[in-house]
């Protein structure tokens, strides 16, 4: 009966003695024991012994052991300084070692190279290491991870014992188990000056060993001051200046270099005797002025473009419709009449004026250039082809339509579909060009914002490979998604560099005043030649972006359409207005094909919420050699 008691006891055991032994020969060694003492300094320091017992069934050299010394969590760094002061044996006898930093993490490199060692020997560590002790509104707290997840063999057993002389332990918990679990495979019991804690499973191998100890808030233990603590999180995170660099840059630029000037005199409407100036203030509010009619020597597309710094599809349609209001081209609605929907397109048609050199040589350049541009030949061919179908069952239209045509005389707007986008490159450039002339930008702002934007790439860039480098050195990932959060606004001031002159900001603000005008409707009541001022302003309107109360007060007012804009009616202007402008618009930018290791787990948090198996400080792991 005995023999058959002690017959499974002795299976169990030597399953055991062959499990670790089987664990030895794979690595090559087996950790026994790992005990740790650690004691809470009156600096919030830590002292820490650690005592390792490895048993090498093979020759080997040592062991080394890795220290995490940098630790990143929730965007932040910190960096602890540790201290080795002593490797020796059981009994106090040195060992030769090699201390050097290993990602980042401080390795400890322990035996001789000159001879091989092999039994079971004893390595203890003693160091100190600092700013590990973080600070709670309850408590403060110590978040360590005894043995680290990071060794290639066994710890048979870990256990760690915590002295605080200088404040009073008020909780204590402990996490055994798989990195970055909340199995609880260990003991722990503590007291007001002391805990103890044991793991109850094997460790190494993607297993750790951690334990929390909180402290009551009223001790005698010293913690740096706020300047300090200020100094050390600029120096811990000091990624975060270089993330800023471009967006500061930018501002610093944009104060100095992009804000627009102003005369000093309050008048907008004329230039002052004294015509000295001055930055327009970043936060400073002008008084809005009254103005009811066109800007003298201001054409609508620079109105618009003296608005917003740049040169939108709405100030070309607000030119053409310009052009037809001096009188060189007509507009004319053409409609067919459908089952299902009518078919709307618009006809530019040449007037006598257009072939007057010298009317002509009264257009600025970038004027010139759009009416060559709306008959060019492969726009006049295109809409012979559409006129065809649009004409079809129509032969006097077709007709008068195809001899307009040929004599270079009328163009469709579907004409202008997937052909006038090739121009539009060059108005921009000619209306830009005509501006800085007429010393509204001091340059042109296409030029400045091509040239900032390059510079704030520069800047990305530089700031970038600086960031590399503390992103190695530290894993905290965060200042790089704030530089790239910091650059939405740096493109921001980059396109807000164009600068005014102080006759474009005076403009600029007679100019917002006019839109306040016609957008509020308050034309209705001050101007009583209402058809002749619909006929000024209507460019205006649709490149200072208030078409659509325009229209709408027209309809109200029952105000007849403009001359040179024909095949309407009263009722229907308002609608045909809109048409004419989105139909423009897609028509206008219409183009083929659509062109135009080593490391610590810090988890930033306290252990007591949220704590896990390889969160805290300290880890790590290490290895034989």
């Amino acid at each position: 009966m005995k023999k058959l008691f002690f017959l499974p006891v002795l299976l169990i055991s030597l399953f055991f003695y062959s499990s670790k032994n089987i664990s030895a020969q794979s690595n090559g060694y087996v950790i026994t024991n790992f005990a740790s003492e650690i004691s809470i300094e009156k600096d919030t320091s830590l002292s820490v012994k650690e005592t390792v017992t490895v048993n090498f069934p093979y020759e080997k050299h040592g062991i080394f052991r890795n220290i995490p010394v940098i630790y990143s969590a929730n965007g932040r760094t910190i960096r602890t300084k540790l201290d080795l002061i002593s490797v020796t044996d059981e009994n106090g006898a040195p060992y030769k070692y090699s201390l050097s930093k290993y990602f980042r993490s401080a390795q400890i490199k322990i035996g001789d190279p000159d001879k091989e060692i092999k039994g079971i020997y004893t390595y203890v560590i003693t160091y100190k290491i600092n700013k590990v002790i973080q600070r709670f509104d309850e408590y403060d707290e110590l978040y360590w991870n005894v043995t680290g997840s990071e060794w290639d063999t066994e710890i048979l057993h870990s256990e760690v014992g915590v002295d605080s002389t200088f404040a009073e332990i008020i909780n204590a918990e402990c996490f055994a188990g798989s990195f970055g679990g909340s199995e609880r495979l260990c003991k722990k019991e503590f007291d007001k000056k002391r805990s103890n804690f044991e793991s109850t499973t094997v460790l190494g191998g993607g297993k750790d060993f951690t334990i929390v100890v909180a402290l009551a808030k009223n001790s005698d233990l010293v913690f740096p001051t706020l300047w300090q603590n200020i100094l050390a999180i600029v120096s811990d995170n000091w990624g975060y200046i270089p993330s800023l660099f471009p967006f500061l840059f930018l501002v610093y630029v944009w104060y100095k270099r992009g804000r627009d000037k102003r005369y000093i005199a309050d008048s907008i409407y004329y230039k002052p005797t004294d015509a000295k100036e001055r930055d327009v203030g970043i936060l400073e509010k002008s008084h809005l002025s009254f103005v009811y009619h066109p800007i003298k020597d201001l054409t609508p597309a620079e109105a618009g473009t003296l608005i917003d710094s740049k040169v939108d599809i709405h100030d070309v349609i607000a030119e053409i419709v310009d052009l037809a209001r001096l009188g060189f081209i007509e507009i004319r609605k053409i409609e067919k009449k459908k089952l299902l929907k009518d078919q709307i397109d618009y006809a530019f048609i040449k007037t006598k004026k257009y072939d007057n050199s010298e009317e002509l040589a009264k257009l600025k350049n970038h004027q010139k250039y759009l009416l060559k541009e709306l008959f060019r030949s492969t726009v006049i061919h295109k809409s012979i082809e559409n006129a065809e179908i649009l004409f079809k069952g129509s032969d006097k239209h077709l007709d008068e339509a195809r001899k307009l045509l040929i004599n270079r005389q009328y163009v469709l707007l579907s004409g202008l579909k997937n052909h006038f986008y090739e121009g539009l490159p060059v108005f921009k450039t000619k209306l830009y060009e005509e501006m800085e002339k007429e010393s509204l930008f001091y340059e042109d702002p296409e030029k400045v914002r091509v040239k900032w934007f390059g510079m704030l790439v520069l800047a990305e860039i530089i700031s970038g490979f600086v960031l590399f480098i503390f992103i190695k050195t530290t894993g905290n990932y965060f200042p790089f998604i704030s530089q790239a959060v910091w650059s939405i606004p740096a493109i921001g001031f980059a396109l807000a560099m164009p600068r005014r002159t102080p006759k474009g900001f005076s403009l600029y603000q007679q100019l917002k005043g006019l839109s306040w005008f016609l957008g509020k409707g308050k034309w209705r009541y001050e101007i009583a030649e209402k058809n002749l001022f619909i006929e000024e302003i209507l460019p205006f309107a649709i490149a200072l972006g208030v078409l659509k109360q325009l229209a709408k007060d027209m309809g109200e007012l029952d105000v007849k359409p403009p001359n040179y804009f024909a095949g309407t009616t009263i009722a229907a202007f308002s609608g045909d207005l809109s048409n004419f402008q989105i139909t423009t618009t897609n028509s206008l930018l219409s183009s083929p094909q659509g062109k135009w290791s080593g490391s610590g787990s810090w988890s930033g948090g306290s252990g007591f919420t949220g704590g896990s198996s390889g969160g805290g400080f300290g880890g790590g792991g290490g290895g034989s050699w």
